[in-house]
């Protein structure tokens, strides 16, 4: 009776609280600033992106691992513009499906809106905690936040309430992206989750969400939704059809809260949702959910002015078998292109690849004339992928490409990923805007750029040990003795505490091939890189290692190289220093992630003299065939949003721990 009468008081508080909010909502506007608490901060995306690295995946995140079958498919040839639309029957209905869903008419019908049939889905029980109605007060007192989130979801609630629905999912699970990342496609966490349902990268490779250079299905809102739905139903059924418990789960992760219900069970105590010992995001998490059910069971009540939302879908998906740049596409279905991403945010690039992902999504209303933009622009015989591999040409800069293309320089960098304040030079292959495109599948080879940049090394010194000699110091780091002495004056000996310059500061070649594994190349091969650009343009499947030598080995390969001493020797006869060795970076695709600066790479480089090296062609004795590394058909280098990252700043969530 007791519970009875607590549970009563705490129904009644929370009428109240949502009562007296009415004058505070009332009227508001629609765009105003984020909200205050941490957790819920995201706003909508404005600008392009350079691409971010991600950061380290946590160990405790845990899901089924399901075979990879990546969906790209080649180009089949088949007649244009019907490629695009799947099949012969007629417009837009032939190659448009409601985001791939099926919706009985009879079922529509029975709602006034999609707000209306979210509602009448509600299927989970109340929370008994007063985090509930603070969670209330909260979004209550954001009007301006809780307008804007619900206008962003109105593109993808119709989706999502589809797919529950089919599954006979509860809809309060609808709301679950408005937790998670205030309902925004590009939000990403500090601990990199991204996409509506905020999946890290490792929980999204495990759910075939794949991730590389040039998309990242976590943002695909079909793609991530049929993942989130089938890890709900999953943790859903593993903790015995509680509802409660499968949201700590995601938030948490399934292998924290089962050792947070063992230890209860242990203690004699209750393994409920209330009962667990929890980080504080996690005990509020469930709490937000059903704070924004009761707000939207009593939407009328308060006079709160919810965005119209027709139950009907707002976007389709069409199929397409050929490349096309971004804005063009935006062109062509009469959207801006910050429209366009926001049904598409997937990919990451200005030129949308036919086998990363062979799909896009329109407003339905704008399917005709998409279809007849893209007929028209084919029957007049013009380039539909203007954005194409790239490789500088002796000469060029960045500033030239971009301009030649028609884009600006900033443009350029951020399309391909490259920093401000790069040296970037000859040998470098991208993509970039070309006016004469011959074949535009030529862009469905490129993998990733491979960047050679200029670096400062910086200089290395030694400071002189117990028991060292001249001799010992020289040959630790690859040089000659009577180099070592010239360099640092010395006649009559090293003494202990001596600090001796062991390597000259100098300017040396970086490259970052395609994995994104970095090496210190020799400045005379980069020369022959240079000199085979232009035959790399006429390459009809450009491939990284075959446009031009490579000047790095494999670490296997290194094994048998010579030392840097004797390196080092050969050099000093040739009279120079330009020939150098090339040293492996050790750094490799941690170091790319990590986004270490060129002059960090360098001193790196520079501790490994010890080391057996790779060395430029020629000096090594290999062969081109041999020097060559193999390409990988997929790229391991960080993804990154084409729009500016939303940061939800929910660290823990999705088991992030």
């Amino acid at each position: 009776m007791q519970r009875f009468h607590t549970f009563v008081s705490g129904r009644i508080a929370r009428t109240v609280l949502l009562i007296s909010a009415v004058a505070t909502y009332a009227g508001c506007a629609s765009v105003g600033p984020a909200p205050s608490e941490s957790s819920d901060q995201a706003q909508a995306p404005s600008t392009v992106s350079v691409p971010q690295p991600t950061s380290a995946e946590p160990a405790d995140r845990r899901g089924p691992r399901r075979a990879s079958a990546d969906a790209q498919r080649a180009p089949d040839g088949s007649a244009f513009p019907d490629a695009w639309i799947g099949s012969a029957a007629t417009r837009p209905q032939a190659g448009a499906s409601g985001a791939g869903t099926q919706t009985d008419p009879n079922a529509t019908a029975q709602h006034r809106d999609l707000w209306d049939r979210i509602r009448k889905g509600f299927a989970m029980p109340p929370l008994d905690t007063p985090l509930v109605a603070e969670k209330e007060r909260f979004y209550l007192s954001k009007p301006e936040y809780l307008q804007r989130m619900m206008q962003r979801g109105g593109r993808y609630l119709f989706h999502i309430v589809e797919e529950l629905e089919k599954r006979g999912m509860p809809t309060e699970l609808a709301l679950l992206p408005f937790v998670e990342s205030a309902m925004n496609p590009v939000a990403v966490s500090p601990a990199q989750a991204a996409g509506l349902w905020q999946f890290i990268p490792s929980t999204g490779r495990q759910y075939e969400l794949h991730q590389n250079w040039w998309v990242d299905n976590r943002r695909d809102v079909v793609k991530s939704t049929r993942a989130a739905l089938d890890y709900l139903q999953r943790i859903y059924a593993m903790h015995g059809d509680d509802w409660f418990l499968a949201l700590a789960s995601y938030n948490w992760g399934e292998g924290s809260v089962g050792r947070a219900i063992k230890k209860n069970q242990a203690r004699g105590r209750p393994t409920d949702y209330l009962s667990l010992d929890m980080p504080a995001e996690t005990r509020h998490y469930v709490p937000k959910l059903i704070a924004l059910k009761n707000i939207l069971l009593q939407a009328d009540t308060l006079g709160l002015n919810l965005p119209p939302l027709p139950n009907r879908p707002y976007f389709v998906t069409i199929d397409k078998t050929r490349p096309i740049d971004l804005k063009l596409a935006a062109q062509f279905a009469g959207m801006s292109v910050e429209e366009f991403v926001a049904l598409n945010p997937a990919h990451n690039r200005p030129v949308i690849s036919a086998t990363r992902n062979n799909q896009l999504k329109l407003p339905a209303d704008r399917v005709p004339a998409f279809l007849n933009a893209v007929e028209r622009h084919e029957k007049a015989k013009m380039v539909f992928a203007s954005w194409q591999p790239y490789t500088l040409k002796p000469g060029e800069t960045l500033d030239s490409v971009a301009h030649r293309g028609g884009v600006a320089t900033a443009e350029l960098r951020k399309a391909n990923g490259l920093r401000e304040g790069q040296r970037i030079v000859a040998g470098t292959r991208i993509l970039a805007p070309q006016g004469n495109v011959e074949d535009e599948q030529k862009v469905e080879h490129f993998v990733a750029p491979r960047v050679y940049e200029q670096i400062d090394r910086p200089p290395v010194y030694h400071t002189v040990g117990k028991a060292e000699s001249a001799p010992s110091i020289a040959q630790r780091y690859g040089i000659t003795t009577a180099t070592l002495a010239a360099w640092n004056g010395i006649k009559r000996g090293v003494k202990r505490g001596m600090r001796l310059l062991v390597q000259p500061a100098a300017t040396q070649t970086l490259l970052t091939n395609e994995d994104g594994e970095r090496s210190i190349v020799n400045t005379q091969h980069l020369v022959k890189v240079a000199a085979a650009a232009e035959t790399a343009q006429k390459d009809p499947e450009p491939a990284p290692a075959a446009s031009a030598a490579t000047p790095a080995v494999t670490a296997s390969r290194a094994r048998s190289l010579p030392t840097a001493a004797t390196v080092a020797k050969s050099i000093e006869a040739s009279g120079g220093r330009a020939a150098r060795p090339a040293v492996r970076a050790q750094a490799g695709s941690d170091a790319r992630q990590r986004r270490d600066s060129p002059a960090t790479v360098a001193r790196q480089v520079a501790r490994k003299g010890s080391e057996r090296v790779s060395t430029a062609l020629g000096n090594a004795g290999l062969s081109r065939k041999a020097a060559e590394p193999q390409r990988k058909s997929t790229s391991s280098r960080t993804p990154a949003p084409v729009r500016g990252p939303i940061r939800a700043t929910q660290d823990n969530r999705f088991g992030r721990r």
